[in-house]
């Protein structure tokens, strides 16, 4: 198994958290269930091993070379080609997607789109250019060239500052912010902040928030031996255990016991 991540070049570290890179030899197909994740993407499937996800009430069968993955808003169920996985992966930040391709993210939200729906043909030269390199750190390098070039030619205007400025404080608050804070901390009334966040992030600076505040607790959870949850709810900011119970399994699928005993 190989495992490997990588950090963005300064002029991207606006863009891009990190690139990743996964390949795992496989004897038969391998199921694995992912909580709601903070995530936008990119992933690069070169020998297109077949992968099928499962959310929302959706099926992607994912046979082609490049997907764009929106921010998620529930859990999913990957299925993996039966020989394993290969992929080289972006994960953008926040308002990434938006920085390298314009649209609107409305219509992207809890959606997997094939990223030649967005680029065309220019994706398929990419992925020629970055399979003709020896080393994965040439392959990343020709994908930021990339990416940087679209960086630079796309232009935004409706409140980007503004969106990404709520963004950092619902990051830098782990979910515990109000939307009225919100407003006052980017001086923007409620409705002009939701549709910067609808336009650049896909979905309500609210729902952000909650998804935000259950990864944190999530991650807390992944690194404790505590079986009492309630405590760490509270911490965390849900008004009562019960509250974190519903919250935790609207977006990992399955509640904090059931999840801690599966780990």
């Amino acid at each position: 198994m190989i495992y490997r991540i990588f950090h963005p070049i300064p002029i991207l570290s606006d863009v891009v958290e990190h690139y990743w890179y996964s390949k795992v030899e496989l004897n038969g197909s391998l199921v694995q269930h992912y909580a709601t994740p903070l995530l936008q993407g990119l992933t690069f499937n070169f020998r297109k091993l077949k992968e099928q996800h499962t959310y929302n009430g959706k099926v992607y069968e994912l046979d082609k070379q490049a997907y764009i993955f929106g921010q998620s808003v529930s859990s999913r169920m990957v299925s993996t080609h039966e020989s394993g996985i290969d992929i080289l992966g972006v994960k953008f930040k926040p308002l990434g997607i938006s920085k390298v391709t314009g649209i609107n993210m409305e219509h992207l939200a809890d959606q997997i789109i094939a990223a030649e729906d967005i680029w065309g043909n220019e994706i398929e030269l990419l992925c020629d250019s970055m399979q003709s390199t020896v080393t994965l750190e040439q392959t990343l390098s020709v994908l930021e060239d990339f990416l940087i070039d679209k960086y630079l030619h796309t232009n935004l205007h409706y409140r980007v500052d503004s969106a990404k400025h709520a963004v950092q404080l619902i990051n830098q608050s782990k979910g515990n912010i109000s939307i009225k804070t919100l407003q006052e901390e980017t001086n923007i009334s409620r409705k002009t902040l939701e549709r910067s966040f609808i336009h650049y992030l896909g979905i309500q600076p609210k729902l952000y928030t909650r998804i935000v505040r259950f990864n944190a607790v999530k991650e807390l959870l992944d690194n404790t031996n505590r079986t009492n949850i309630t405590p760490l709810a509270l911490d965390c900011g849900f008004y009562d255990s019960s509250h974190f119970i519903s919250e935790f399994k609207a977006f990992a699928g399955v509640t904090p016991t059931t999840y801690l005993k599966n780990r």
